[in-house]
């Protein structure tokens, strides 16, 4: 067996457990909330707009919101070229039987976990001591994509993957353009805190 094919195997066995043992009320609900804050990209829109009314921090909201933008675009293109069935296409079921709306087209690689862990990336980057606060939301929004059956384990986890690579790239951008005087509004310290 190869390694896609092994990967294959784990993603279809992951959803067919969770089709199995039915869902949970409760699961159900924060599942939902976790899609719809994803959906508009509202935790991290709400944190570049706090971030964005003090002046040292307005380069860290300017690069939050800058690295959100590059993982959607990233994870359209990819979706584009891959046009993957999410699992409750490949389970026999309809957008009507899903708890969520969503495209049944384009599976890979998950927008809302790429979006989430490129805000937890930035916030990490930043603010030490909100790393595990940040991580754990952003890993908990993936796995609310999974409960849902609108991602396989692979999609959140290349999700994943590029929000952090998306994160990690406008940072290094933005300590470059940091250095040319001509994008003042990047300079501000742009060190991380203790």
């Amino acid at each position: 067996m190869n390694p896609f094919e092994m990967i294959q195997s784990f993603d279809l066995s992951v959803i067919l457990w969770i089709f199995q043992t039915g869902g949970n009320l409760y699961l159900d609900r924060l599942a939902i909330g976790f899609h719809w804050a994803g959906t508009f990209r509202i935790p991290a829109i709400i944190l570049g707009i706090c971030l964005w009314f003090k002046k040292e921090t307005r380069p860290i909201a300017i690069i939050l919101l800058a690295a959100v933008l590059a993982t959607w675009i990233v994870t359209f293109l990819i979706k584009e070229l891959v046009h993957r069935p999410r699992p409750y296409i490949m389970l026999g079921l309809t957008a009507a039987d899903m708890l969520v709306l969503t495209d049944p087209t384009v599976s890979f690689p998950s927008g809302h976990t790429s979006s989430a862990f490129a805000s937890a990336t930035v916030i990490s980057y930043f603010f030490r001591k909100w790393v595990a606060p940040a991580l754990t939301l952003a890993l908990m929004a993936g796995l609310a994509r999974i409960y849902l059956l609108v991602h396989y384990p692979s999609d959140v986890a290349a999700g994943a993957f590029v929000g952090i690579f998306a994160a990690l790239t406008v940072i290094y951008f933005a300590k470059k353009l940091q250095e040319n005087e001509r994008f003042a509004f990047l300079k501000p310290d742009l060190k991380k805190d203790g």
